[in-house]
C-alpha cells in the first residue's frame, strides 16, 4: 500500500476550478487519487465534479456534504472516505484553487516517506528562491494571527494554515475520529491532537515544510469578518484541548 490520497475540499468552485490541471497531474502520477468533496455548494460545483469524475474514475472519488459544514467537517469527511477504502498509505489534503500547485504536494509526500514522519505542512515562509505571492496586508495579517495560534498551542509553528498538508495514514484514525471544534482553524486541533498523542516526540515526528511556490487566488472564502472571529475560536480550542 503506497498510494496517496489528496482531499480537495470545495465550496462554490464551479467557476474557477482547474479541471485541466487537475487532470494533467493524475495522468502523470498514477499513485495518486484525488477525493473531491462539495460542501453544500450553491452554484454548479458537485455537476464539475461529477464531470471530473467521469473522465478518470479510477482516480477520482466525488462526495458531497447534505449541507455546508464548513471547511474542517468537509475534509475530516474526505478524509474518512479515504481511510475507509484501505487503499492509501498517506491521505492528505490541498486547497480546491491551487494557491499551493499539486507538484508542491508531492514534495510534501515524498518528504514524509523519505524521513518518516507522522505528519508534514506546507509552510508559506517567504525566502530566497521561492515563490511566495501573498498581498503585504493579508502577509501582515497573517503573521499576528500565527503570533497568536504559537501561543495557544506551544509550538514554534510558523504557518499553520497553509492549505497543504498530508499524513502517514495510522495517525489518521487519532486525528479525525472525532469533529472539529472550529470551521476554520481545524489545521490548528489537529496539531493539537496530534501532541496529545505524540506528547513531545511531536517535534521530530511532526514537520513544517517550506513549500517553494504558493499564490494567492482571488475568491477566498474567508472574509474578513471571520478573521475577527479567529480569537473566539482560539478560545475555544484552548478550552477544549
Amino acid at each position: 500500500m503506497s498510494a496517496t490520497a489528496i482531499i480537495i475540499p470545495c465550496y462554490n468552485e464551479g467557476k474557477r476550478l482547474n479541471q485541466q490541471a487537475f487532470l494533467s497531474f493524475l495522468a502523470n502520477n498514477k499513485n495518486y487519487h484525488l477525493f473531491l468533496v462539495d460542501d453544500g455548494s450553491t452554484d454548479n460545483t458537485f455537476k464539475v465534479l461529477t464531470e471530473l469524475e467521469i473522465q478518470n474514475p479510477t482516480q477520482i472519488t466525488t462526495l458531497k456534504n447534505d449541507k455546508n459544514l464548513g471547511k474542517g467537517e468537509t475534509v475530516r469527511n474526505g478524509v474518512l472516505a479515504a481511510y475507509n477504502t484501505n487503499s492509501f498509505a498517506q491521505i492528505g489534503f490541498l486547497d480546491a484553487d491551487l494557491s499551493t500547485p499539486l507538484i508542491e504536494f508531492i514534495a510534501l509526500t515524498d518528504f514524509l516517506t523519505k524521513h518518516n514522519k507522522k505528519a508534514v505542512f506546507g509552510s508559506r515562509l517567504k525566502r530566497v528562491g521561492a515563490t511566495i505571492e501573498r498581498s503585504p496586508v493579508r502577509h501582515l495579517v497573517g503573521r499576528f494571527f500565527a503570533t497568536l495560534i504559537g501561543w495557544t498551542i506551544k509550538i514554534p509553528f510558523y504557518d499553520t494554515q497553509c492549505g497543504a498538508k498530508v499524513f502517514s495514514n495510522d495517525v489518521i484514525p487519532d486525528i479525525i475520529s472525532t469533529p472539529f471544534v472550529s470551521r476554520w482553524l481545524f489545521d490548528v486541533e489537529i496539531i493539537l491532537r496530534l501532541k496529545q498523542l505524540f506528547g513531545k516526540e511531536i517535534t521530530t515526528l511532526l514537520y513544517e515544510y517550506p513549500v517553494n511556490a504558493w499564490s494567492e487566488v482571488e475568491g477566498s472564502k474567508i472574509t474578513w469578518k471571520d478573521s475577527l472571529k479567529i480569537p473566539i475560536e482560539l478560545s475555544k480550542i484552548k478550552m477544549r484541548y
